[in-house]
């Protein structure tokens, strides 16, 4: 994370780390700006919604099922309880907003099923 931290700040000359949360390859959720600041995820995106990143390439393997489930489920609940998030929020893939290759493809097809994507 703080590798992260430091390549965003130093290389991009962002105040913090971009994404409101990321979630790393130990199964836990980290908090990068949090619910009270704006992302600097996706360009032209940023005020419209909250940015979480998965540590890892998942071109041709997916995450966790316990890390996808931290988010899919916990993190988005706590975020709807806690009014952060509508219940009829949308999930989108950093490639639906931008040209990106993220999340990978592999990824990608696996969060396409869930529900609130769209």
């Amino acid at each position: 994370m703080r590798s992260m931290q430091r390549y965003h700040q130093q290389d991009k000359d962002w105040a913090d780390i971009g994404y409101s949360f990321v979630v790393g390859g130990d199964g836990n959720i980290y908090e990068g700006r949090g619910w009270n600041w704006q992302g600097a995820h996706t360009y032209g995106y940023n005020s419209k919604g909250y940015g979480v990143s998965f540590i890892g390439n998942f071109q041709s393997r997916l995450p966790s099922t316990h890390s996808m489930d931290l988010v899919r489920k916990q993190l988005a609940s706590c975020a709807v309880r806690g009014g952060r998030l509508v219940s009829s929020y949308i999930i989108k893939g950093h490639r639906d907003m931008v040209t990106s290759a993220s999340p990978g493809d592999a990824f990608y097809q696996e969060i396409k099923r869930w529900d609130h994507y769209g």
